[in-house]
């Protein structure tokens, strides 16, 4: 699913944090999150993975965790709360 983050800086620390989540190790190729440079306007855009696509795992939201990993290390942890809510949302309705 792809989410407009106007405040986001694109310090991509959400991508390192989801894939320590998963794997141990920093590997951004194995993210559940990731941040993509938008042609307009400010900030990035953020794809999160609801199935797995090639090595990125699909965003669980950190299940188990008090906070998920991304907002827990994200300068812009209130946007991306939100957008993860968004997330949850749109999972739930689509079964």
């Amino acid at each position: 699913m792809l989410f407009d983050f106007p405040e986001c800086g694109g310090c991509r620390t959400c991508e390192m944090a989801c894939s320590f989540h998963h794997m141990g190790k920093f590997n951004p190729s194995v993210s559940s999150i990731r941040i993509i440079e938008k042609e307009r306007g400010t900030g990035f855009e953020v794809v999160l993975y609801e199935e797995r696509d090639g090595e990125a795992f699909s965003c669980d939201l950190c299940a188990g965790d008090e906070l998920p990993s991304c907002v827990q290390y994200c300068c812009e942890a209130g946007g991306l709360t939100g957008i993860l809510e968004e997330f949850r949302k749109r999972k739930i309705a689509r079964g």
